[in-house]
């Protein structure tokens, strides 16, 4: 499914979340993008986000400036 989601994107930085990220997906990914440009955040379907996840999510954006 990363590549319909990279695909989507057309170049622009994005993160995905999701609780069926696997190794595959992210190495599809990061053979096909910049680092630390589309993390792929797997997010456990019991629990759902926690703050963590959110504290993270904020930092890449943050990160990315007035890049995107």
């Amino acid at each position: 499914m990363a590549q319909y989601v990279v695909a989507y994107a057309a170049g622009r930085p994005f993160a995905r979340i999701d609780d069926e990220i696997t190794d595959r997906n992210r190495e599809w990914v990061a053979a096909r993008r910049a680092a630390g440009d589309s993390p792929l955040r797997w997010i456990d379907p019991a629990v759902g986000l926690v703050r963590t996840d959110f504290d993270a999510l904020a930092a890449w954006a943050e990160g990315r400036g007035s890049d995107g």
